[in-house]
């Protein structure tokens, strides 16, 4: 397996991760599915810095996405926050949830990533080379710190994220999720 820049000729196999990733009310339901595309993978895709985990055929199953700047990201990103909004009430309020949360952490953390990897891809230090190419990226980039959210079922990736030196900021959903986060000017936050 091998970490590459994001080609845009692998859209459709990083959507399917994205969607593979996602909750099964995402698999099952369109308009949820919808949802997590437009909010988690494609903004991303067209306007972040995105790594992909390939094989040796060049088939992606796994990718590491950012947007640099909260501040900017939410400008550029507008026409799926329309999207998002055209869903419904449910994900205008999830999506309006999320934005406050970035606006109030943006000054010490104002990227924000995603990592999903195909379940027989995980293991074997493939999540650590995305998360590494990704973080170098930001650092080159001058990107001060990084936050993100994972739900307070998935231990394994909460244990992945402890392990690769992120730190816990806060607790959402009464329980059922956290941010994590890490200052790239000086390490751990």
């Amino acid at each position: 397996m091998h970490v590459v820049p994001y080609s845009s000729k692998h859209v459709d196999e990083l959507r399917s991760v994205c969607l593979a990733s996602a909750s099964e009310r995402a698999r099952a339901d369109e308009t949820h599915g919808a949802f997590t595309l437009a909010m988690y993978c494609d903004p991303y895709l067209e306007h972040g810095v995105a790594y992909m985990l390939v094989d040796d055929g060049g088939v992606a199953h796994g990718y590491a996405l950012a947007c640099e700047d909260w501040g900017h990201w939410s400008v550029s990103t507008a026409a799926y926050r329309e999207k998002i909004e055209a869903l419904g009430p449910e994900y205008r309020m999830r999506y309006a949830a999320e934005a406050a949360f970035y606006d109030s952490v943006r000054d010490r953390y104002p990227a924000h990533l995603h990592i999903d990897i195909e379940e027989p891809f995980t293991g074997g230090g493939n999540g650590r080379k995305l998360m590494e190419a990704l973080l170098a990226r930001l650092r080159a980039d001058g990107v001060r710190g990084v936050v993100f959210g994972v739900s307070a079922s998935n231990r394994r990736a909460i244990g992945f994220y402890e392990h690769m030196g992120f730190s816990k900021l806060s607790e959402y959903d009464e329980g059922g999720g956290y941010t994590f986060c890490m200052s790239l000017a000086g390490g751990s936050a």
